[in-house]
């Protein structure tokens, strides 16, 4: 059994050159919306009356007259992206951006290999022309973490069906992760990330069980993960969602244990969102500092 990154109250300290990013995110802050905001739209029959409680917010700004609700996903999804590469052009270090930046590049890497043409997703760090590549099973200008296992494994994604080519662009976005976190010194940083991966990891292979594929068969193309290695291999060995909690230990075997218990169609996405909560809870320790990369990394959770 091995435990997952439990979090704990972090050792923060306060890093005079990210000051300006920090102060800039102090006004920012300002403008997110309030916990109160989502309950009291529950009780509105009117988009007008929705858009018109944005007033103030950072979203206030990308609320053009006319539009309508249907577009208000991909309207926050550019709300979210003009801050991140913004406040990443400011940033000492691109590391706390990218960490949100390059999931949107993976999303279009997986489009890519199934054929689709052009970016559904904004790019992030990996431009459009660069993922055009994979149409001609070009990979040498991706990132590291997707270019290097096709290589050193000789794997053909060619050959490989939706199922495992999603889950091979998976394991890449993850030790992606990794990979950034690794290159900046923030010890709450790296316990979110260690805590994404891992979330992450279970609810592909979750996926991928619901699929009937045997996971013993695939889990290669999701690892290598670091660390969290030997806990993948035992998972997929068990083939047991029932027994992964006990197996995971920690904050996530909690989360993991608790999602169980919901009905067999929510199980999935209950745990992905309480993973998701649980990250945001760990990065609200960033409010202890005034200047640090962490407290970029904690708005963007936030936002």
């Amino acid at each position: 059994m091995k435990a997952s990154a439990d979090y704990m109250t972090p050792f923060i300290k306060n890093r005079p050159e990210w000051g300006f990013v920090g102060g800039r995110i102090s006004a920012l802050e300002e403008k997110l919306l309030p916990r109160e905001f989502f309950p009291s739209i529950i009780e509105m029959h009117h988009t007008e009356d929705i858009f018109q409680h944005f007033q103030g917010t950072l979203i206030e700004d990308y609320l053009d007259p006319g539009i309508s609700w249907e577009d208000f996903s991909a309207i926050a999804d550019e709300c979210f992206y003009d801050h991140a590469v913004s406040l990443r052009e400011d940033c000492p270090s691109p590391v706390p951006a990218d960490l949100f930046l390059i999931k949107n590049d993976y999303l279009n890497i997986k489009s890519a290999l199934s054929g689709m043409e052009g970016t559904p997703f904004t790019p992030g760090t990996v431009s459009a022309e660069k993922v055009d590549s994979v149409f001609s099973g070009e990979y040498a200008d991706l990132p590291p973490a997707f270019r290097d296992r096709i290589t050193g494994a000789a794997i053909d994604l060619g050959e490989l069906d939706e199922s495992l080519s999603d889950i091979f662009v998976d394991g890449a976005y993850l030790r992606h992760l990794l990979l950034l976190a690794e290159g900046i010194d923030s010890p709450l940083i790296h316990g979110c990330v260690r805590n994404r991966v891992l979330g992450h990891a279970i609810s592909s292979m979750w996926r991928v069980l619901r699929q009937g594929r045997d996971l013993k068969q695939v889990v290669d193309y999701l690892l290598p993960l670091g660390d969290e290695n030997p806990l993948i291999m035992e998972m997929a060995a068990a083939q047991d969602p029932s027994l992964w909690p006990e197996m995971v230990g920690g904050e996530i075997g909690n989360q993991l244990s608790r999602a169980l218990q919901m009905p067999f169609d929510e199980q999935v996405s209950t745990f992905e969102l309480k993973v998701e909560n649980l990250v945001v809870h760990m990065a609200s320790y960033a409010r202890l500092e005034t200047s640090g990369p962490e407290r970029v990394f904690a708005f963007l959770m936030a936002l």
